[in-house]
């Protein structure tokens, strides 16, 4: 009979109540054990550099030290180290964020908890891991994340044309308003438009005006 390795993991969360909880899902399985706790982003290095845990959970939105930040310099220590951010945010710059830091997870706190586990498994495998909101913001299919080959979101893909027509579109200008003030014909303004729902897979005016806010394209 096969023995089952177990997966060493430290999970770093400036809410004791979320750590708890946190811990309490990844130790009802049989194959991780939580071999360490942190509140904060120095702690979080310091703890990996004294377990040597084969995965780190890290919650992005903690005080002092920032934790993508954080999760480079745990791999600068321990490159053999696989990150997964955890995160109330499913936002396109987030996640490119944790791209850059070398994470190869991330997880949205409102995704079902029992998705934790099974992308603690991936990313200790080597694979990327998203959580399905995170996914829905990603360019890549499965097989690419089991080749790590995601390598930035639906948002990167926008070119700075683009990303002009959406700040206009964020702001509610028309289209018509839009071709003057950029100097171009209200038919390009609508092949940009087309271009970016198609890219970030939005369909409806009012989604990409949130969207626009929500990456900080434009102030709410």
């Amino acid at each position: 009979m096969a023995v089952t390795k177990t997966i060493s993991v430290l999970v770093v969360d400036d809410h004791a109540l979320i750590r708890a909880a946190l811990v309490s899902v990844l130790e009802e399985t049989d194959d991780i054990k939580v071999v360490a706790e942190a509140s904060n982003g120095a702690d979080a290095v310091e703890a990996a550099h004294k377990h040597s845990p084969q995965v780190v959970l890290l919650d992005v939105d903690m005080p002092g030290v920032d934790a993508f930040h954080a999760a480079a310099h745990i791999l600068q220590l321990r490159p053999a180290t696989a990150i997964m951010f955890l995160t109330a945010t499913d936002s396109d710059r987030a996640i490119e964020q944790a791209l850059k830091a070398g994470a190869l997870g991330y997880v949205v706190k409102s995704d079902d908890p029992s998705g934790i586990p099974v992308g603690v498994r991936a990313v200790a495998r080597g694979e990327q891991y998203f959580s399905p909101r995170a996914a829905e913001r990603v360019r890549g299919s499965a097989a690419d994340m089991r080749r790590r080959k995601v390598v930035g979101t639906r948002g990167a893909a926008l070119s700075e044309r683009e990303v002009e027509v959406l700040r206009y579109v964020g702001r509610g200008y028309a289209k018509k308003q839009i071709a003057e003030m950029l100097g171009i014909s209200v038919k390009t303004v609508d092949k940009h438009v087309t271009s970016v729902m198609e890219k970030l897979d939005i369909h409806d005016r009012v989604e990409l005006a949130l969207y626009a806010v929500r990456e900080g394209f434009i102030s709410a």
